[in-house]
């Protein structure tokens, strides 16, 4: 909050009268103001300049810093490439898997075929039966 703007006295000395401006006569003189007139502004506070630290240190520090820097980006880069060989070694096991997975669904085709399991039973010992009988039930649970 401001504080309250102080009151100015009137000046005490009579003002003198103006004369009025004709293209012939030259403006009247201004006289000076006096220094009471108006109350003297504070100068602003002045302020202390901190000291700064040494400009070694602060190349030190920089150095330091660039040096992370690059240490990080090298790291990084090793990463990447690490990660891109892990892939690439995944693809080749990818390709692997899939070619063995397309093997084992022709040997499953080809065993599972009628003629095939018809053989493995009879080397068995088992046959096929003389009589099928087919039983319907009704809705209403006898046999039709």
């Amino acid at each position: 909050m401001s504080a309250p703007a102080r009151r100015l006295e009137p000046d005490p000395r009579p003002r003198p009268a103006r004369a009025p401006a004709t293209s012939t006569t030259k403006p009247p003189a201004r006289s000076p103001r006096a220094a009471a007139a108006r109350p003297p502004r504070p100068s602003p506070p002045q302020r202390v300049r901190a000291r700064r630290g040494s400009p070694v240190a602060f190349w030190i520090l920089a150095a330091v810093v660039a040096a992370a820097m690059i240490l990080a980006l090298a790291s990084l880069s090793a990463l990447f490439v690490q990660a891109s060989f892990q892939i690439d070694d995944l693809q080749g096991q990818v390709q692997t898997l899939a070619q063995q997975h397309e093997v084992l669904r022709e040997q499953v085709a080809a065993d599972s075929s009628p003629q095939r399991v018809m053989r493995w039973a009879r080397e068995r010992g088992m046959q096929m039966p003389d009589r099928v009988v087919i039983v319907h039930l009704q809705p209403d649970g006898t046999n039709g």
